[in-house]
């Protein structure tokens, strides 16, 4: 739809076989600069991070609730997953999720704040 908003300037071209130039040029200067500012905002929402899925929750945090053996439960968003991770994990532990599977995510540990990123 937003393609269509593309060939205003094209037909607004008409414009010079029906009006004089001067009343024509403005119009025309007009409805390009509208059509350029309408598309751009019709097409702004496809340049978001996605809200909703799977690929929303890739780079969220998680929290560790429980560690029993290799089976590891996180909690995200008031929901208890299943998690998977390379690295051993603790209960209380925030971990980023890095990719989903089914219903299973896998995570890792969120780094380490660094010595100057402490307050104080």
């Amino acid at each position: 739809m937003h393609h269509l908003l593309l060939l205003m300037p094209l037909v607004a071209l008409v414009l010079f076989f029906i009006l004089p130039w001067r009343v024509s040029l403005p119009l025309y200067v007009f409805l390009s600069v509208g059509s350029f500012l309408l598309r751009r905002k019709v097409t702004q929402p496809q340049h978001w991070r996605p809200v909703i899925g799977k690929r929303a929750m890739i780079g969220d945090r998680a929290l560790v609730v429980s560690v029993k053996g290799n089976e590891v439960e996180v909690a995200y968003h008031g929901e208890i997953w299943q998690a998977v991770s390379a690295q051993p994990l603790n209960p209380g532990q925030q971990v980023v999720i890095n990719n989903v599977k089914g219903l299973i995510l896998e995570v890792a540990p969120l780094p380490a704040p660094a010595d100057d990123d402490l307050p104080g």
